[in-house]
């Protein structure tokens, strides 16, 4: 007899028929497997923290600014107290670097994110506060949209409202237009099957998911004998620290082992395949959660140059329109400076630059601007091409320009 149960052949089949994949049982024990996927457990999963702070940490550490924007397209700086509020400190309690991670990492988990603004008297903004999107309710009354909060304790909540101009909501993809959806929960499935096959591939390195061995005798034990020789087996040889004990048996006892890797059960190829398709949901490359499977320099490089065209620029554009349109004032915008994350390593980036400065387009200071070094000496003058050879032109000598260096000869 083998195992440590006393079951019949009929009782052995049944059960085998219950946990059939096609059966009603099984679809329910995987429902119950992956139910309850929420945003914060859902971080759980290495795949999805890793795809949350790679968004949250990429956006937060950009520079945020307000400018005014000239007639001619042009943008300078305009480091007023709105400014302040977006891009130092939107509260006495919060860092803007802060403020944007929880409102990236928000976004990525519920499909929402809600800032309320606190104004004087006056309607001038003075504070930015965030606010759980799980304690927000979004009404929707034709055209009219109204924002609850609801604060307290369970069992003793007070609700409040806000007006629209007094709240940034910020969304992500929306089936309405007035609410977004939450990634994690149109994806319970993916993620919470990731979370069961994490679990499971725990207890087999330190329960024992799957059997060692099994124990066989020759005739069948009284309940008493079998309960005994459970007990004293696993009290021996059970758990992580008694894996490498030598087993004394008798009595005519005699022990299998069983031997099933990871490998066999497919756990390692599930880990892959899911990770890369919940890098997917949230357009992050692979290789930046760890998936280097599929991995070479080439495409490494390639991915992360269109990092940020395909997978940041989306959600950059919609914090921008959002401020925009609800603290940005006339003439002015807000915008991220990206510089720094879409700038060309310097091999590439000195010959453009240089090719700039010869045809006129930038004058040496604006190259050494964008290279975050300070002006020099002459540096403000502009190059003007005469017969193919750059000459320096100064600025602001238009008409001298539009002279042939012959004309001015004779």
């Amino acid at each position: 007899m083998g195992w440590f149960d006393k079951k019949s052949p009929a009782e052995t089949a049944e059960t085998k028929s219950a946990i059939d994949i096609n059966s009603p049982r099984a679809l329910e024990m995987i429902r119950q497997g992956t139910a309850g996927v929420s945003g914060e457990n859902a971080l759980r999963v290495s795949a999805v923290y890793a795809c949350v702070k790679v968004l949250s940490e990429s956006i937060s550490s950009m520079p945020l600014n307000l400018y005014a924007m000239d007639p001619n397209g042009g943008k300078a700086r305009k480091p007023n107290k709105v400014d302040r509020l977006v891009s130092i400190a939107p509260s006495d309690y919060q860092t803007a670097s802060e403020m944007w991670s929880y409102v990236v990492t928000s976004l990525a988990l519920h499909g929402n994110a809600y800032v309320q603004i606190v104004r004087t008297g006056s309607g001038r903004p003075v504070e930015l506060r965030v606010i759980p999107a799980n304690s927000v309710t979004v009404h929707v009354d034709g055209h009219l949209v109204r924002y609850t909060v609801s604060v307290g304790p369970s069992g003793s909540q007070r609700t409040y409202e806000i007006k629209r101009q007094d709240i940034l909501h910020f969304k992500g993809m929306t089936l309405d237009g007035y609410r977004g959806i939450s990634p994690i929960q149109y994806n319970t499935s993916l993620i919470g099957g990731d979370r069961v096959a994490i679990d499971y591939n725990n207890r087999i390195y330190t329960n024992g998911a799957t059997p060692r061995g099994v124990l066989e005798v020759d005739g069948v034990l009284s309940d008493e004998a079998y309960e005994n020789l459970r007990a004293s087996w696993t009290a021996a040889h059970g758990g992580e620290n008694n894996g490498n004990r030598v087993a004394i048996l008798e009595s005519g006892v005699k022990f299998q082992g069983i031997s099933m890797s990871p490998t066999d059960l497919n756990l390692l190829e599930t880990r892959k395949y899911s990770r890369s398709e919940i890098a997917s949901i949230f357009r992050v490359p692979p290789h930046m959660v760890g998936e280097m499977s599929s991995a070479t320099y080439s495409n490494i490089t390639d991915q992360s140059r269109s990092f940020y065209q395909y997978t940041l620029a989306p959600w950059l554009t919609a914090i921008e329109q959002r401020l925009n349109h609800t603290l940005a004032g006339p003439g002015e915008c807000f915008r991220f400076d990206t510089d720094g994350l879409t700038r060309a390593p310097l091999t590439q980036e000195a010959p453009a630059l240089q090719s700039l400065i010869q045809t006129g387009i930038l004058s040496p200071n604006e190259a050494r601007e964008r290279m975050g070094l300070g002006p020099r000496e002459g540096g403000d003058t502009y190059m003007e091409f005469n017969s193919g050879n750059p000459t320096p032109q100064e600025q602001g000598d238009s008409d001298a320009e539009s002279i042939p260096a012959e004309s001015q000869e004779s």
